[in-house]
């Protein structure tokens, strides 16, 4: 399979999800939907999308690992692949000190709330 056809096949996989789950539950994030806890990840599309609003200070709030991502691209797109994999490595355990952070200091608002309505959740109340 050439390149162009499995990132077509990625893609097309990804919105299946994202219409599924999103039409199920109201929202897309594995960690939310399994447990009602947020990720690491939780607010990186909000964060970019108030980027690009222009609201530099909102996506820093939503999610602040948002400005690590262009770099990866970059170092990708420079064919530059030991660099990439090193990089992606820090950043994502400088995510979880992050996100260990954001949750001691701002768990109960946006995004990092609990959603009692998670799968875990629903089993114990049909078990009780």
């Amino acid at each position: 399979m050439n390149k162009f056809l499995k990132l077509a096949f990625v893609i097309l996989i990804s919105a299946i999800y994202y219409y599924i789950t999103n039409r199920i539950f109201g929202y897309v994030c594995p960690s939310e939907i399994i447990i009602g806890l947020p990720c690491p990840g939780c607010g990186l599309t909000r964060a970019a999308l108030l980027l690009l609003k222009g609201d530099l200070m909102g996506s820093l709030r939503m999610n602040p690992m948002l400005l690590f991502i262009p770099v990866y691209f970059i170092l990708v797109i420079c064919k530059k692949k030991a660099a990439a994999d090193n990089y992606m490595i820090a950043v994502i355990m400088l995510s979880f000190i992050v996100f260990g952070w954001r949750v001691f200091h701002s768990f109960g608002t946006e995004p990092l709330v609990y959603n009692p309505n998670n799968a875990v959740n629903s089993i114990l109340q049909l078990l009780k």
